[in-house]
């Protein structure tokens, strides 16, 4: 192998997706190359799917190759010395990939809309695409812990992409006849934004009518529809980078003993589409309302029963009766989310984020994380994202 190892990089371009792992890989390479990142030419002079577009590669005398699924056996044919195939959906029989945890993913997605006071909800994915199909399983499991049932829209993309106007008619049709006020959860943010502006074309509110949920948190399009999407976010810098270094591992001869990068997701990333309280019960609207403005706080149940001008006997019947769980653990959960947000999003030290989320010294806040996530704040911020 060369003195700087040329490695392949085959993603498709233009998604969230492709482009956190390769911020991942090009941190790796820098902080362990140098490398030689080898990509392709822009889709504006040659479409990644075109005839002749993998021709000659092997010329590049290519040390290893990081590419997508749909690439593989087209890679595989040219015997390249190191493959890492990303693959968003199942798990490959052999080889090194990069996998989504997508049943995480929905069950995430659930406890999101959850978390909401809503006590309807739906998925909209695509039926034959595996990863939608596993996401709405970690979601509909998630929910029926709850008896909660799920409206399902999983049309084909083949039918979508024969007939545009038909799809959208379609799916229109379904969400004007599913019941309301409902959460929905989309498979990622491309089918949130359809269905964001589908609601808009059949005079149907977003959020109040249906809150919206979308998966990857693709900025240029999550801010640019209307409303603004929530989404999930993925730890894709951080799959990346393990991705780069399992590459690395494989072009210097070893055999990793874990073949494969899972993507986890990290938090719910709150926009407009989901900004709305689904509670019947008002006082438990204010103490909720209350609760997530004030996150940040070492928050008692005291400073509740002044929000919502009920007795802590009631309050706590009628957290449990909404949402199935008791005014502290709100405040909690609300708390810990915070938190994980301030691990994922910046690189303040622990004992800063301790300080910005109301604890004396940061041995209690690690304590109070470590019950509640399962893992110290420094594992969770390892795990999900690059160190």
């Amino acid at each position: 192998m060369s003195e700087a190892p040329r490695v392949l990089l085959l993603l498709a371009p233009g998604r969230e997706f492709s482009r956190g792992l390769r911020r991942g890989i090009v941190e790796y390479a820098t902080k362990h190359g140098p490398w030689i990142l080898l990509e392709p030419e822009p889709s504006y002079v040659r479409a990644p799917t075109a005839r002749g577009h993998l021709h000659g590669l092997h010329k590049l005398g290519a040390d290893g190759v990081i590419v997508s699924a749909s690439l593989r056996k087209q890679i595989g044919a040219l015997r390249l010395p190191a493959v890492v195939a990303v693959e968003t959906e199942r798990r490959l029989r052999r080889g090194y990939q990069v996998v989504c945890d997508n049943e995480a993913i929905g069950s995430l997605g659930a406890k999101t809309l959850l978390g909401l006071g809503l006590q309807q909800f739906a998925y909209c994915g695509w039926g034959t695409l595996e990863f939608s199909v596993q996401r709405l399983e970690g979601f509909r499991r998630t929910l029926e812990d709850f008896d909660r049932p799920v409206y399902i829209y999983d049309s084909a993309p083949r039918e979508a992409a024969s007939s545009w106007h038909a799809e959208t008619l379609r799916l229109a049709r379904w969400v004007t006849s599913i019941p309301k006020p409902i959460g929905v959860m989309a498979c990622n943010d491309d089918r949130a934004r359809m269905l964001a502006e589908i609601c808009l074309m059949e005079h149907i509110t977003v959020p109040d009518e249906v809150a919206l949920l979308g998966v990857d948190d693709d900025e240029s399009i999550c801010k640019s529809a209307r409303p603004a999407l929530s989404s999930i976010a993925l730890a894709t810098e951080q799959a990346g980078y393990e991705a780069a270094g399992l590459l690395a591992a494989i072009m210097a001869g070893s055999k990793p003993a874990t073949p494969s990068v899972k993507v986890a997701p990290t938090h719910a990333v709150a926009r407009r589409s989901t900004d709305v309280l689904a509670i019947e019960d008002l006082h438990v609207g204010r103490a909720l309302r209350y609760i997530r403005e004030n996150s940040n706080r070492k928050l008692q149940v005291a400073d509740l029963l002044a929000v919502s001008g009920v007795s802590r006997r009631a309050l706590q019947d009628a957290f449990l009766k909404a949402l199935g769980r008791t005014p502290l653990e709100e405040i909690h959960n609300s708390r810990v989310v915070y938190i994980a947000r301030l691990l994922v999003e910046t690189d303040l030290p622990v004992s800063k984020i301790a300080e910005a989320a109301g604890f004396a010294i940061d041995a209690h806040l690690s304590r109070f994380f470590a019950r509640r996530a399962g893992m110290s704040p420094l594992a969770y911020r390892k795990k999900h994202r690059i160190s």
